[in-house]
């Protein structure tokens, strides 16, 4: 199974273009360090099985985490749960602020 992986220049593009952004980190890891960036949901990756039902089938889903590792977790349960339009970032939080990107 291929995960596309998306650049945090090309997630920030594509979030304003419509594109759903889910962090999958915990609530202590966005009260440090969070993405500032528009149509953002915040689901933890051992909370994504039950709250399934909340991720649009109808849009591009941007996957984001720390590092990139459980955005890739969460992708690939996506993918194999029938979502389509499915991208992880690069690099995480990690690169998005070393790259200079929107944080709060």
């Amino acid at each position: 199974m291929t995960i596309e992986e998306i650049t945090p220049e090309q997630a920030l593009a594509a979030v304003e273009k419509g594109s759903i952004f889910v962090d999958v980190r915990e609530d202590y890891e966005i009260a440090e360090i969070a993405y500032d960036i528009k149509n953002k949901m915040e689901i933890p990756l051992g909370e994504i099985q039950v709250r399934l039902n909340e991720f649009p089938k109808d849009k591009n889903i941007i996957v984001g985490c720390r590092s990139g590792k459980r955005s890739m977790q969460a992708c690939m349960f996506l993918k194999m749960s029938g979502y389509e339009h499915i991208q992880n970032l690069q690099g995480g939080i990690l690169g998005w602020s070393e790259g200079g990107f929107p944080t709060k």
